[in-house]
């Protein structure tokens, strides 16, 4: 009796053992996750891509080491490409106003924290909707930690005449950057002259990732790099306090090469911690370039495209950073839609998708993988960033993108690689027996979602006016 007890309790120590064993495994099979997105970086600013202003070597080394998307397709500004990637669904569907997220949306914050891993974020969120009660916060979003660019108004008064107090003299306002307004865990964080905000994002995430190295975690990194002001950054020397708030469109070439540092750092952090083998890090842009940035690709000339839904509005950069499971130098030029990380992050993590609502995006796990098969042939992208508005700054719009040709819901067909500022939309004349396939194919697309009649009215026919000021800036840039 007493042998039996024995090897009963014995029995059960090793199950239990064996338990724990299966669920190291199992832990150990899924794996890390780093999402960093950097803020108005649009495809042509990397030099990897093609661009002949900029020299970015930081991101063009890791994209030699990993995999580099040439069709990766956002929101065209930054609140409407928050809700898409974070929720897998199209603003159709999601979208409240700008600044805003609403709280009864599921976010991959929330799948994978279901899911047991350790989730974080750092940046900036901006879907507050102005306030407590008002929106999303990152916490209600399924991140357990958080370290957070702040708003003037996610400041208490006391906390804004502390911030304010060590920045006299400059222009500073609730600075991303120098001296940056943080809050951290719900809980303002003072800063000095010295802190650089990027750097702050980036400590908080690698003490996370060395804290959480034993288990899955997930990190989305919502950079604040490289949006207005432009400033120099840390790779600068001697900087005066007024010189670092000082915006010249000249920074941005060095804000887009710290952000390859900083990049990089995470890499590194992955080595050091011996879990860079279970760490997928993937890079991408939420939206283009600042409107008044102007580039070159070769011969083209691209004038940032930030808030429209040209090319250069939504194009955006994307590497896949993950060592020994992705092939390094590989190209890929499938279709990517910022739906699309959702259902991807969800499948990495075994993650369960809500079925109480329809989820737009396609994992593309296997182009990461290394498979060439498509996992769509269209992109569809709704865009009304101001919903609310009888007048909205922007006109509100909808097409479908088959990688070279584009269909607005207005039924104007564009040839995107010889028509990128789309300004020639093809005659219903001029459609061919294929064309008028492709555009039959493309409605097709646009009718997966719901119906929708925007009125643009107001624009009385005309190009909004920044799309107006755009094309006249880019007549006397080209002469």
């Amino acid at each position: 009796m007493l042998r039996s007890s024995w090897f009963s309790a014995f029995l059960s120590l090793c199950v239990l053992a064996c338990g724990i064993n299966l669920t190291e495994a199992k832990d150990k099979d899924r794996p890390n996750i780093v999402l960093i997105m950097a803020d108005d970086l649009g495809f042509e600013a990397l030099s990897c891509n093609g661009s002949t202003s900029y020299d970015t070597p930081q991101l063009d080394k890791i994209a030699a080491n990993g995999m580099r998307f040439t069709h990766c397709y956002s929101q065209p500004v930054c609140t409407p490409s928050r809700n898409k990637i974070m929720t897998g669904r199209s603003n159709a569907r999601n979208y409240k106003a700008f600044g805003n997220m609403d709280p009864t949306e599921i976010t991959f914050g929330h799948i994978m924290q279901n899911a047991g891993y350790q989730t974080c974020i750092a940046g900036k969120w901006q879907l507050d909707g102005g306030g407590p009660g008002k929106g999303s916060t990152p916490k209600g979003s399924g991140f357990d930690q958080s370290c957070m660019w702040a708003y003037s108004k996610n400041l208490s008064q006391e906390e804004n005449e502390h911030y304010k107090a060590g920045i006299r003299g400059t222009r500073a306002s609730n600075s991303r950057f120098w001296k940056p307004a943080i809050i951290e865990n719900e809980k303002y964080r003072p800063t000095t002259m010295e802190d650089f905000g990027p750097d702050v994002y980036t400590e908080f995430i690698m003490d996370f990732m060395e804290d959480n190295k034993r288990e899955p975690f997930f990190v989305y990194f919502p950079m604040a790099l490289t949006h207005s002001p432009f400033i120099p950054t840390p790779l600068h020397s001697k900087l005066t306090d007024a010189e670092k708030f000082q915006s010249k469109a000249e920074h941005f070439e060095g804000m887009i090469q710290y952000t390859g540092v900083i990049v990089q750092r995470i890499i590194d952090k992955t080595e050091e911690l011996g879990i860079a083998e279970n760490t997928l890090i993937i890079f991408t842009g939420d939206n283009g370039t600042g409107r008044g940035l102007i580039s070159w690709m070769d011969d083209r000339l691209i004038m940032g495209g930030k808030a429209l839904p040209i090319d250069a509005g939504c194009h955006v950069p994307m590497i896949a950073y993950w060592k020994g499971k992705i092939e390094p130098g590989t190209v890929n030029h499938n279709l990517v839609d910022f739906s699309d990380f959702f259902p991807t992050i969800a499948e990495l993590g075994n993650a369960q998708i809500p079925t109480d609502r329809i989820i737009d995006g396609h994992s593309f796990l296997p182009l990461l993988q290394g498979s060439k098969k498509n996992i769509r042939d269209t992109v569809i992208l709704h865009y009304d960033k101001d919903p609310n508005s009888s007048k909205p700054k922007f006109r509100r719009v909808r097409f479908a993108y088959n990688g070279e040709y584009k269909l607005y819901s207005n039924g104007n067909l564009f040839h995107i690689p010889t028509d990128w500022d789309e300004q020639q939309p093809i005659s219903e004349k001029k459609l061919s027996k294929e064309l008028q396939n492709v555009k039959t194919e493309l409605q097709t697309a646009l009718d997966q979602l719901p119906a929708w009649e925007p009125d643009n009215s107001h624009f009385n026919g005309q190009a909004d006016p920044e799309t107006q000021k755009r094309l006249k800036l880019m007549q006397l840039n080209a002469k």
